[in-house]
């Protein structure tokens, strides 16, 4: 009768952490990834109004110990940007911050 318990039990923690981790993931709300299938590049647009700062993962097929290709990109309200990542692979945005002020 106790194995029923843990079992209920564990699957309970696992509900709740994937339910926290699908919330998690709805953050990013300005920048979006467009790709070209012609072209074989991404371009990352800022649909918002502010300055942002992306933080851009890159996976690529073949990887060995598939490691990322992580970087940050700056992108004023209102603009594009290409990403210089061509070739097979997919990009997605794991997070959007403001641009940090410049010195007075």
């Amino acid at each position: 009768m106790t194995n029923h318990i843990k079992w209920a039990v564990l699957m309970a923690m696992l509900g709740s952490l994937m339910a926290g981790e699908a919330h998690a993931v709805a953050l990013n709300r300005c920048i979006k990834i467009i790709r070209d299938p012609q072209v074989g590049r991404e371009t990352l647009v800022n649909t918002c109004n502010q300055c942002l700062v992306a933080k851009i993962e890159r996976r690529r097929p073949g990887n060995d110990n598939n490691t990322p290709n992580m970087r940050d990109f700056n992108l004023p309200g209102g603009t594009s940007q290409p990403l210089p990542f061509m070739g097979p692979g997919s990009s997605r945005v794991l997070s959007e911050a403001p641009c940090p002020q410049a010195p007075q």
